[in-house]
């Protein structure tokens, strides 16, 4: 879980030629024997580091909003990817055995080599799961963490009453989805003054909402929830950062992010702002950017099993 803005976050899958294809979060490339899991797992592990800021920020609402972390038994992860925010969830929440779901056992093992590796392997269990099948019997959760995995499924409202089905009655559900694109230079740098990074951003985000097949930034989440019988549906923004200088993770998720963009944007881009970004990654990934920074944001669903 992995898991920024459209064209970053949405590497956690589209990055593979599979973004365009309905499925559960890491399934694509399993029949691929060329597939390179291990970069897959290293890219997503920078992916869920970037993401912690907002993991600790939805948690502390939760808790603002009356949830006890210690009445909280059994946690969900599903679309977990190799582990980063699962083990967050099982840190924040200690009286919690949780289960990491994916279809990939390729990253269900980077779970378990993480969870061991954080002293977590006695409560963080892994399941191999496809959210588009019949999910196996589990203990009934408290809490079903959901990112940044819905927007590929086939059929929205019959992937959420799978997960409603997860949670026990009064459960809640957290699903984090695309909001808006992040900042990473100050409004006077060039990039950002001349508008490079905005073209950037809308030339990427176009090509990531055509591959989808509809305009998951805007998508009525909250009416496909309460159609699978979820009630106390909430539907907020919530920004997250790290704040400059970047460190190496940082650094290495940017210069993807910003490569990423340029290979989805293809000839959208001017050949100039083309070139300056290039200029920008490659002077990032040197080290010599000391002023990038990233903001980012996530819309962030939450909503409870009735009962």
């Amino acid at each position: 879980m992995a898991h920024e803005h459209p064209h970053g976050h949405d590497d956690d899958h589209s990055r593979h030629g599979h973004g365009h294809q309905h499925g559960h979060g890491h399934v694509h490339g399993h029949d691929d024997p060329n597939f390179d899991w291990e970069a897959m797992a290293d890219s997503l592990e920078v992916d869920g580091a970037m993401a912690l800021p907002l993991v600790g920020a939805v948690v502390a609402d939760l808790v603002a909003g009356g949830l006890d972390p210690a009445a909280v038994g059994h946690v969900v992860d599903v679309g977990c990817g190799p582990g980063v925010v699962t083990c967050a969830l099982a840190g924040h929440l200690p009286e919690a055995a949780v289960t990491a779901l994916d279809s990939a056992g390729q990253l269900l093992y980077r779970v378990r080599h993480r969870a061991a590796g954080h002293s977590l392997h006695e409560r963080v269990a892994t399941m191999e799961a496809d959210l588009e099948h019949d999910l196996p019997a589990l203990a009934p959760a408290d809490l079903v963490w959901a990112s940044m995995v819905v927007h590929h499924v086939a059929e929205p409202v019959v992937t959420l009453g799978r997960l409603l089905a997860a949670l026990r009655p009064g459960g809640t559900l957290v699903m984090v989805e695309f909001a808006g694109s992040p900042s990473v230079l100050p409004d006077d740098d060039p990039l950002v003054a001349g508008g490079a990074w905005d073209r950037l951003e809308h030339a990427a985000t176009a090509s990531l909402l055509t591959r989808l097949g509809f305009d998951v930034i805007g998508h009525d989440w909250p009416a496909e929830l309460t159609a699978a019988g979820f009630t106390g549906v909430t539907d907020r923004v919530v920004t997250f950062h790290h704040d400059a200088p970047l460190d190496e993770t940082g650094q290495r998720w940017l210069v993807r992010h910003v490569r990423r963009g340029l290979q989805m944007a293809g000839e959208a881009l001017p050949a100039a702002d083309g070139a300056a970004l290039e200029a920008f990654a490659t002077a990032v990934e040197a080290g010599e950017r000391r002023d990038a920074f990233m903001r980012g944001e996530r819309r962030v669903l939450t909503a409870r099993r009735p009962g």
